[in-house]
């Protein structure tokens, strides 16, 4: 009798430790390894939760195409991204994933992975959001809770709005002196815009700050996917929906834009536009406004079946604005024709010319040097294979 009173005592003060030890982890801070107090809540979390949807903003720069890739995501994953969205609105670094049982720590690290890398596409504003976190798995009473631990390249709020009115500003000097324009012509005045007014970095150990817009628009200094973040941001200003994509360009990690015209989608690659800009301070054009095709011409995509089909070529710059050279065509007479149409008063011509390219040089740089002896030798004639596009600078 005594043995069974005991084993009964037992069960119970188990059961009230169990629940003791709950009650900590669900409903008290739990203190980091740093020894802060960072962790809110679950019920002080809840009261500040929103539902992520087309409303929801991060910050004041926030962009209507912000749940494309949110979209592509499993029902599990979307809460997960859900959580991460409420976090960053609201600066906060260790939280619990709202109404989710997670499973063994392996399994909830991928699918955290694979929201942070969607809603890092979607939302190019936050660019105060660390690329490093971390994830681990607590056991409760109704399951596993899975944590994520986000970081912040600011230590305050007022740090972070002092950048965004920066970038905010800047954003209206790029986006400015628009009115009356298509949506085509704003977006290739954006385009030119910032490719002109941004300089690419080469440097081996990047600062953080040059993948982001904070780079781009307010140290002028950026790599692709700073370029890709910010061009995002311009277009959505103006009513133009564009989404990132990343990949690869000669094995190396890339990023671009996708932006929408008329209900079709075109690959826009603005880092690849400033290939020639440091040598001659030309924007080239061969890289916009690209179908599916051109792009896998010198580009991996990392997740294409995410994306939309690109394959109207009726906005890209060559066709749009008739600055091609058919099989069919007088070759001098449809270069005098161009170069009168948009380059008889800027220093080099570009167009598409169909065909064998290499056949029809010579032709191009006599008629040139004919139409305007300002224009160089072939020495600095600059070919994109991408899509048979020719740039020839002055002299």
């Amino acid at each position: 009798m005594k043995k069974a009173i005991k084993s009964i005592c037992n069960f119970i003060v188990t059961i009230i430790l169990v629940i003791l030890v709950s009650y900590i982890i669900f409903f008290t801070d739990l203190p980091t390894k740093t020894g802060n107090t960072i962790r809110l809540k679950v019920e002080e979390y809840k009261s500040k939760y929103t539902d992520y949807n087309n409303d929801f903003k991060i910050n004041d720069l926030s962009i209507n195409m912000d749940t494309y890739y949110y979209d592509k995501l499993t029902y599990e994953q979307q809460k997960i991204y859900s959580s991460i969205a409420n976090a960053t609105k609201n600066f906060e670094s260790e939280f619990a994933i709202r109404d989710y049982i997670a499973g063994d720590k392996d399994e909830f690290a991928k699918e955290v992975a694979e929201a942070i890398s969607a809603f890092i596409n979607d939302h190019p504003e936050a660019f105060y959001l660390e690329s490093q976190y971390s994830s681990y798995v607590i056991s409760g009473l109704k399951g596993n809770i899975g944590y994520i631990r986000l970081n912040y390249t600011e230590d305050s709020v007022e740090a972070i709005n002092e950048k965004l009115e920066k970038i905010q500003n800047k954003i209206e000097e790029y986006t400015s002196n628009l009115e009356g324009l298509s949506d085509y012509e704003k977006e290739l005045t954006i385009h030119d815009r910032l490719a002109n007014g941004v300089e690419y970095s080469d440097l081996e150990d990047l600062p953080r700050a040059y993948h982001t817009v904070e780079g781009t628009l307010i140290e002028n200094i950026g790599v692709c996917d700073g370029f890709t973040k910010s061009l995002q941001l311009l277009y959505d200003r103006v009513g133009i929906d564009s989404i990132i994509v990343l990949g690869t360009l000669d094995q190396n990690p890339h990023a671009w834009n996708m932006v929408k015209l008329d209900d079709e989608w075109y690959h826009v690659d603005i880092t690849s536009s400033r290939s020639i800009i440091d040598e001659t301070g030309i924007v080239n054009h061969a890289y916009f406004n690209l179908t599916d095709e051109n792009i896998k011409k010198f580009s991996t995509i990392d997740s294409p079946e995410l994306l939309p089909q690109a394959n109207s070529f009726k906005y890209n710059f060559y066709a749009y604005n008739n600055y091609e050279i058919k099989e069919d065509q007088d070759i001098t007479q449809r270069l005098n024709e161009i170069y009168n149409a948009g380059f008889n008063d800027k220093n080099y011509i570009e167009f598409y010319l169909y065909g064998n390219v290499s056949e029809k040089i010579a032709q191009v740089l006599v008629a040139m040097k004919n139409i305007d002896n300002n224009f160089m030798n072939g020495s600095k004639m600059f070919y994109y294979n991408v899509q048979n596009a020719i740039i020839i600078p002055k002299n």
